[in-house]
């Protein structure tokens, strides 16, 4: 999840797009003032991860989140991961709601609410993730579609109203949101659709989780992460779901996933502004493979897919010294390719961070692209509120 452009194929499409990836920066927001005239609509934890706020929210409980996602190209969907390691995840956010001009909720994924009733009766709650992102077309996120409903208070307050009667009438547990590439000149709007979807929220003990851009340092100006007040998000969300990956990605040449410096820098960052205990971050476990002839348009793959690249071609993986996350190079057809991603070993440093930092968990983009081997490293390094209250 994260900065997007313009794409090739309808395959590397979506599933480039979910990633979120790129710092190529968005364009300034139309300067419209807003239409008042539309019409509103009116230690560790020991408790389980059920359908109530107190489950998984404090200071002293922790989770393990993962996102759900439809097929992208290649890819297969997270269903099956996510049922088969649906008693090691306390929480799951689908990715299958968008909303329209007016702030009306529309679906977008394949939504099977059965996957979703089967995740609450493994005992995870389960969010219906909202996202501004257009799937057709030129494929993004849509700043135009964000400044639209976010700067009009009517249409800003349908979508509050919106999204919590979808959680109501489908029995959610909450909502995810992520709303990216919002203009920065909505920074305030941002900030006040959060606190007015929390309080309405809340009203009905419905979780409320914000994905936000990393960032070292704040510039509200920034055409990618200024729309984003770390503090006044962080005062009104249940949760903050850090996005710390796409140091490099779609619209950047190659480089790290997630470099374990860069990583620490945001953490650093983001606890000085936003309360620690709220704060989930997120664990990249896609690969970036970058050719020659597309300096800044890498192919987008699983672990498998990408151990299975190394194999064909015949070469090492090694770890970069200073990133610490694994890497390779290779040869095709007279194009040099160089591929970094996440094995067990990059993400259990991380982990280790989020332990460093007493944060309140980690999120994993997305299942069903994971190195295996990280289910049982996530219980014997960090642990969740169902294993735990399943040890006592």
């Amino acid at each position: 999840m994260k900065r997007f452009l313009t794409f090739m194929s309808s395959a590397l499409i979506l599933g480039l797009t979910l990633t979120g990836c790129t710092n190529v920066q968005s364009p300034q927001a139309p300067g419209e003032a807003p239409d008042q005239s539309t019409q509103q609509t009116t230690k560790l934890p020991e408790a389980e991860a059920g359908a109530t706020r107190e489950s998984v929210l404090g200071p002293e409980k922790r989770v393990v989140m993962g996102f759900y996602t439809d097929q992208e190209g290649s890819v297969p969907s997270s269903k099956e991961t996510t049922l088969k390691n649906a008693k090691l995840l306390d929480e799951v956010a689908f990715f299958w709601y968008s909303f329209d001009a007016n702030g009306k909720v529309i679906k977008t994924g394949d939504v099977d609410l059965k996957i979703k009733d089967q995740v609450q009766k493994n005992g995870s709650k389960a969010y219906a993730l909202v996202h501004n992102m257009k799937l057709k077309g030129t494929v993004g996120f849509d700043e135009n579609l964000a400044h639209s409903v976010l700067s009009n208070p009517g249409k800003r307050s349908n979508l509050v109203t919106s999204l919590v009667n979808l959680t109501t009438q489908d029995n959610w547990d909450g909502i995810s949101v992520d709303i990216e590439k919002t203009p920065p000149g909505d920074r305030e709007n941002f900030s006040s659709f959060v606190a007015e979807l929390k309080k309405a929220l809340k009203a009905k003990d419905k979780v409320l989780n914000i994905s936000i851009p990393a960032k070292f340092v704040d510039y509200p100006s920034d055409l990618w992460s200024g729309a984003y007040d770390y503090a006044a998000i962080g005062k009104s969300a249940d949760q903050i779901i850090l996005m710390t990956y796409d140091e490099h990605g779609l619209g950047t040449t190659q480089g790290p996933v997630a470099s374990e410096g860069w990583v620490d820098r945001v953490i650093k960052f983001a606890v000085g502004k936003i309360p620690k205990e709220k704060i989930v971050m997120g664990l990249p476990v896609y690969s970036f493979d970058w050719g020659t002839n597309k300096p800044i348009m890498p192919d987008y793959l699983s672990y498998a897919q990408t151990v299975e690249r190394a194999k064909k071609h015949g070469v090492e993986i090694v770890t970069d010294p200073n990133a610490k996350v694994p890497q390779f190079t290779y040869t095709a057809n007279g194009i040099r390719h160089e591929v970094y991603f996440e094995n067990i070993a990059s993400l259990r440093a991380k982990m280790d961070d989020a332990l460093k930092y007493k944060l309140h968990g980690v999120a994993v983009w997305r299942l069903g692209m994971e190195d295996p081997a990280i289910w049982d490293q996530l219980i014997k390094t960090y642990g969740t509120n169902k294993e735990t209250r399943e040890k006592k």
